[in-house]
């Protein structure tokens, strides 16, 4: 059974990009354009893993780290940061937050994908 995947990306360029690659992959991809987007796609929908962008309207990616980390059902989903947020405080800050890698925007889809596949290798052992 293929990994389940949500994506939280304002950007539709991205969103469209990092799926095709992800589909491409093998995984199974759903999507949210912010935060409260995906807490709520969360309700009903359980998933392997999230990446999320930081700057969003309505909730932002690390409000929805937090929130993540704060209820039991969600809180051990591995989450990655995909921005172009890439001050060393921004990226320490994301990890302080407990997401498990940090992509910086632009990236190599290769290497996505190869991030992916560790993030998801990590978090079954």
């Amino acid at each position: 059974m293929a990994n389940k995947i949500l994506i939280v990306e304002d950007d539709n360029n991205i969103e469209q990009l990092v799926t095709f690659k992800l589909k491409n992959s093998g995984y199974d991809v759903y999507t949210a354009h912010n935060g409260q987007e995906a807490l709520d796609f969360l309700k009903n929908n359980n998933v392997d893993l999230i990446v999320t962008d930081v700057m969003m309207p309505i909730m932002g990616g690390k409000e929805l780290v937090m929130e993540l980390k704060k209820n039991p059902k969600t809180k051990s989903i591995p989450t990655v940061m995909l921005t172009s947020r890439t001050l060393e405080k921004e990226i320490v800050e994301g990890f302080e937050l407990g997401v498990e890698d940090y992509i910086k925007k632009p990236f190599s889809p290769q290497e996505f994908i190869v991030r992916i596949k560790t993030v998801l290798a990590r978090s079954k052992s």
